[in-house]
């Protein structure tokens, strides 16, 4: 049992060791970065660099297949200073629908099956924008004001879509996205970024510098939010296999762009010497704190100035053969680290580094017993203990064993020159140092070689990737050539099958190889000779007494998410065999030759094709060519009904809309079979625009009339017909005629049996909660106050115990209704229990963690309604947060708009603007 124990405690100390040692390390590097304004501005698709453009038309047959048209290039810079300027270029796509917006961007960590970002985009008001990345947030994890984003982190970016898709479905989008609008914006958020991080907090000035850096405790927080990101993102493809075939020329050129990148980002600005210091002494405190709870508290600064002194030799050996960026810092548990750079380092000058940690303590505690063993002097207590922890320690570090500095000696003079003994002197370390930390029962030495071992992975790869790099035997290399051989070398091993961090890791560990030159046989033996004269020199035995490390770390926070819909999984259609996506242009190339007949359906087909990509110049020039042919068919002839409602939905021109429309239905007089659908959509797309509502109704009367004998009376373009209907009888003032539709529309949507769980019975329960909404707000406006209430109660009754994602909006939708109802009542009496309801709705929603002004503005009737101070008070300040991140005049301030679509809420429009003006919110 014993001994279970103490293997449970070691792996446990290892990953706590190395969790603190990860998280030291990349705060380090955080707060190495410097951070600059930057700017961002469209291009021309021929002004995007070809290896950027290849990578960014890597997804766009995918995202044409999804509906999506190219619509905009741009570039911008990296908020992150690096030499050279690295110039980052996106494309901007717009759905066939025109709700979401894709911007592409090469991926700073690509992977062959993953070579871009993809980030879609959904305006949910003129100053809200939805966002959908995956598997990226903790790359970016800064917040702009107005800019909400998600990140499921799924196996691919297409599950990223749907989730996206799925989750502006509980919201209202702004119809008829301005696109211009959303480029300015997306152009400014760029430029908006680091203003915002400096205005919240996160970035600081530093004293006559140009630039900005993190804070520590925003290095602190993206070092955390990043070591989590990047285990959700490597757990979200555990099952998804590596792609089996090597990188094309598009995956290679975003590799080597990445690559470059990720190196010249560590070679980037130095970090002050302000930070330096307060990296040194916040782990000395913190080394401290760790060592005190598992050794004697007077022993811990013994062992933290034996560690300093040696961590002071390396620094001291950096600095005098020009190292850059040399800085020490201290590892809880574990030791120290002095770090720098110089990755055209010589063997020499390594020797002289690695040598320069033990060798002082060691002659410095040498010495002094020679002085004590003479007579001739006679050290302190706290100074012994001092000298003989130096001796100890410093002896350990010249082992010939990995990671210890003797061991990276023989690394360096030996085993760079064959990447197979490096591999196996590493794995022979691990064993090693675990087998000698068992047998001085010392619970670091054992924990050093976990850690070691997690690394032989690691190692393993760096061995692959050295042999089969190409270099000229005994030469460095500049960083372009040593970067290019690598990446050579990557194309010739499997390591398409590694991710992109391991490809990264392996290439960053040898950068410096190649640039530094190997050792040459007479630097080899004279630094072994050198070697193993100070290994050889002290005298005594190595008695260590070295902290053991124990400490618990934080839990990440779980994320609430709505649960997903409790149906039974539908099958997928059958994909016919040998089925693939049609070239439409090489098709074409071949349509001149053809006879019409055979032409005309390739024409039909390729602006369907190009319309659903919303390409409509293209869609208008073969709707074009189609009808040139097809208008001399027979009026019923379905492929001249195809052509008629093709460029109906593409041309500018209303006048000329209505008038294809038009042609429809006259040709189709007395429709049959499938001629009713397309009869009805062309009357329901007449009765959008300005015309009289006596028009509207008569069209909208025949669409519902043709749909009703289509299908059954709860199809959903039936429904929606008749809500256009009653919208549309509400206008030309039938009342009557507006409920009469209402209802119908009701009575149509029978609920299905409890224990039915196809999607098909969520779809009908959750339109019938939605048609009873829509008839709540119809009795509100027309002051029937006691059916509303009991319209929205019978609303809310139709809401499942638990709100799975497509009860979400519906909730929200009835819990509004009901609130309004009582509102609208003489004598509201369960006013508080609705509204705490909604808002908690809304809290708990897709919408929540900001202010959103108009529900803060209904929050101030309510609290108006009850006479509750306090709720008063709460609307105030949510009002005065929301109307901050407006940059224009609330659309609420102004009188109730008369359109279609709103007719039935004209009262709360109206108690909304009363509200906001008595806020001050509207201005003079």
């Amino acid at each position: 049992m014993s001994g279970l124990i103490t293997s449970v405690w070691i792996v446990g100390a290892s990953v706590v060791a190395l969790g603190l040692l990860v998280v030291t390390l990349g705060m380090q590097r955080l707060l190495r970065l410097r951070w600059r304004r930057i700017v961002s501005h469209p291009v021309g698709i021929s002004e995007v660099p070809e290896p950027s453009q290849r990578a960014l038309e890597s997804v766009a047959p995918q995202l044409r297949s999804l509906g999506f048209a190219y619509l905009h290039s741009g570039v911008t810079q990296t908020a992150v200073v690096t030499e050279p300027d690295h110039a980052v270029f996106f494309q901007v796509y717009l759905h066939a629908e025109r709700r979401v917006y894709a911007m592409v961007s090469v991926s700073p960590v690509p992977e062959p099956q993953d070579p871009c970002v993809l980030q879609f985009i959904t305006p949910v008001s003129d100053v809200t924008f939805w966002v959908t990345m995956n598997r990226f947030r903790h790359f970016s994890p800064m917040r702009l004001p107005g800019w909400r984003v998600f990140d499921d982190y799924l196996p691919t970016w297409q599950d990223a879509y749907q989730r996206h898709l799925a989750r502006i479905q509980t919201i209202h989008v702004l119809p008829g996205i301005d696109s211009e609008g959303l480029l300015r914006e997306l152009h400014q958020s760029f430029s908006d970024l680091v203003p915002a991080m400096q205005k919240a907090g996160q970035l600081q000035a530093e004293a006559e510098q140009p630039h900005l850096r993190l804070t520590w405790v925003s290095a602190l927080r993206f070092t955390a939010i990043a070591l989590a990101g990047q285990w959700r993102a490597r757990w979200a493809v555990r099952h998804r296999s590596r792609t089996s075939t090597p990188a094309d020329a598009t995956g290679t050129d975003a590799e080597s762009a990445a690559l470059h990148a990720q190196w010249t980002q560590r070679q980037g600005t130095a970090s002050s010497s302000r930070t330096k210091w307060l990296v040194f002494v916040g782990s000395a405190l913190l080394f401290l704190a760790v060592g005190s709870l598992w050794m004697s508290w007077s022993f811990v600064p013994t062992v933290l100035a034996v560690i300093a002194l040696h961590e002071g030799g390396h620094y001291l050996a950096m600095r005098l053969t020009g190292y850059r960026n040399v800085s020490v810092f201290f590892v809880p548990g574990l030791g120290g680290l002095a770090v720098g750079e110089k990755a055209t380092a010589t063997p020499l000058e390594k020797l002289l580094v690695y040598l320069a940690g033990p060798v002082p303590g060691i002659a410095l505690a040498g010495v002094a017993f020679w002085a004590a063993n003479h007579g001739g002097w006679t050290a302190p207590p706290w100074l012994q203990e001092f000298l003989v922890a130096s001796l100890v320690i410093n002896y350990l570090n010249l082992l010939p064993l990995v990671p210890l500095d003797g061991g990276r000696v023989l690394e360096t003079l030996v085993f760079a020159r064959l990447p197979r003994l490096r591999f196996a002197f590493a794995a022979l370390c691990c064993a090693l140092l675990f087998g000698i930390g068992h047998w001085l029962g010392d619970g670091v030495l054992r924990v050093v070689a976990v850690l070691l071992a997690l690394g032989l992975p690691h190692q393993w790869r760096v061995m692959q990737l050295d042999r089969a790099t190409p270099r000229p035997a005994g030469t460095a290399l500049d960083e372009a050539h040593a970067l290019q051989s690598l990446l050579a070398g990557l194309q010739a091993i499997p390591s398409h099958t590694w991710s992109f961090a391991q490809r990264s890791a392996a290439v960053i560990t040898l950068m410096p190889e190649l640039m530094g030159r190997k050792a040459r046989l007479w630097e080899s033996l004279a630094g072994l000779a050198l070697y193993a004269a100070v290994l050889c020199a002290p005298l005594g035995l190595a008695l260590a007494t070295l902290p053991q490390l124990g400490i618990w770390t934080s839990i990440f926070l779980p994320v609430l998410q709505v649960p997903p819909d409790d149906v039974e999984p539908e099958r997928a259609p059958p994909t016919p065999p040998g089925q693939t996506p049609v070239d439409w242009q090489a098709r074409l190339s071949l349509a001149a030759s053809l006879p019409e007949a055979d032409r005309l359906p390739l024409l039909l087909g390729a602006g369907k094709d190009a319309a659903d990509s919303e390409d409509t110049d293209t869609a208008l020039r073969h709707f074009k060519a189609a009808w040139a042919i097809a208008k001399n068919l027979p009026p019923r002839d379905m492929q001249r009904i195809d052509a008629l409602e093709g460029l109906a939905n593409v041309v500018e021109s209303d006048a000329e809309r209505q008038g294809l429309l038009q042609q429809i239905v006259d040709a189709l007089s007395e429709p049959q079979g499938d001629e009713r659908s397309r009869v009805a959509y062309a009357k329901e797309q007449l009765a959008y625009g300005d015309i009289k509502p006596a028009m509207q109704v008569t069209l909208l009367r025949d669409a519902v009339q043709l749909r009703t004998t289509m299908g059954p009376a709860h199809a959903p373009l039936l429904l929606d017909a008749r809500r256009m209907l009653a919208h549309a009888l509400e206008r030309q003032a039938d009342a009557l005629g507006a409920e009469v539709q209402l209802r119908t529309r009701i009575d149509a949507l029978t609920l299905p049996d409890p224990s039915d769980r196809s999607r098909e019975a969520l779809n009908r329960r959750v339109q019938r909660v939605s048609s009873l909404v829509d008839w709540g707000w119809f009795l509100m406006a027309h002051q029937r106050h006691a059916e509303a209430q009991q319209a929205a109660a019978e609303a809310l009754a139709g809401l499942p115990h638990q709100i799975t994602m497509s009860w979400v909006n519906p909730q929200q939708q009835a819990l509004e209704a009901a609130v309004w109802a009582e509102l609208s009542a003489p004598a509201p009496t369960a006013l508080r229990s609705l509204w705490d309801a909604y808002d908690a709705s809304r809290r708990s929603g897709f919408g929540a963690g900001r202010p959103v002004l108009v529900h803060e503005v209904d929050r101030a009737v309510v609290a108006q309604a009850l006479q509750d101070k306090r709720l008063q008070a709460q609307a105030q300040r949510g009002m005065a947060e929301a109307r901050a991140s407006i940059t224009r005049r609330p659309p609420l301030c102004d009188a109730p708009i008369s359109l279609l679509h709103n007719a039935w809420r004209a009262h709360q429009h109206e108690a909304r603007r009363r509200a906001l003006q008595t806020s001050g919110a509207c201005g003079p």
